[in-house]
């Protein structure tokens, strides 16, 4: 009886497990962390450190590590719902990651304006535009870029070279797939790299 007892825990252990991983997951954002490069999570469970993937421990549904090499980054949901990340690296070396991008997470705030500039209701599965689509970062990404966009446009008087441009760029972005597990930070470098460009050459915000 005893022994019959002990099976059914175990296997209810078992059965629970995943399903408490998959709840206890940060969400998806993207930080630029000083000397250790760019973090991001896709909000799924898998955190890039400057482009590695990084092995992620949940200590609760609040508060995780994700370590690359010698380099630590520890991600703790605050009270409001925003992510809060710090990093420790070699020689003592430890300071505050900064949000690269103008996301809030609090739920009173959240709007159907968060993005991304497309419906997500018709793109493929497993697409660049469907990664987008899941995280809140990179949905957020496409409507600043989408912006600046815009104003370029206008500034251009609707250049049909920067058209074109965009739509070159556009399938670079999807391309992003090649780079298989670093797909969303390769997604997100190449919407900050858009962005720049665009500031730089037609002065705006």
């Amino acid at each position: 009886m005893k022994r019959l007892k002990m099976t059914r825990l175990m296997m209810l252990a078992l059965v629970l497990a995943p399903l408490t991983s998959m709840a206890a997951a940060p969400q998806a954002f993207n930080f630029s962390c000083a000397s250790i490069g760019g973090v991001n999570s896709d909000g799924k469970g898998n955190v890039w450190i400057n482009g590695a993937k990084a092995t992620i421990k949940s200590f609760n549904e609040n508060y995780w590590e994700a370590k690359s090499g010698k380099n630590t980054v520890s991600i703790s949901r605050k009270d409001d719902g925003n992510p809060e990340v710090s990093w420790a690296g070699p020689n003592r070396k430890h300071g505050i990651c900064q949000p690269e991008d103008n996301v809030d997470y609090s739920p009173a705030k959240k709007s159907a304006n968060a993005g991304p500039s497309y419906s997500c209701s018709a793109v493929q599965k497993g697409s660049a535009e469907d990664i987008i689509c899941q995280s809140p970062s990179l949905s957020a990404m496409d409507m600043k870029l989408n912006g600046i966009f815009k104003q370029a446009l206008a500034k251009s008087k609707n250049d049909p070279m920067l058209k074109a441009e965009q739509r070159g760029w556009i399938k670079g972005r999807n391309e992003c797939w090649k780079e298989k597990d670093n797909e969303p930070a390769c997604i997100a470098r190449s919407y900050n790299e858009r962005m720049t460009e665009l500031q730089n050459k037609w002065g705006v915000k």
